[in-house]
């Protein structure tokens, strides 16, 4: 198993852009999830104030690589 962090990028409830980051376990994973929304990152200042950002880790076999 692989664990991913997934984070989408939401103007007026549609997706306009996700970015999957790796993570090394699904402590860790949360983590960084914490760290990227807690704060001023470059997950929360790719995009104007006006951009909501949605975050999960998720844990994918290893057979599919390009999921979301």
């Amino acid at each position: 198993m692989k664990t991913v962090l997934v984070i989408a990028y939401l103007m007026g409830g549609h997706v306009i852009d996700t970015e999957r980051l790796d993570a090394a376990s699904m402590e860790e994973c949360v983590k960084t999830r914490q760290a990227a929304l807690s704060g001023v990152t470059p997950v929360t200042t790719r995009y104007g104030a006006e951009v909501l950002i949605s975050a999960e880790c998720r844990r994918l076999s290893v057979a599919e690589p390009n999921a979301s």
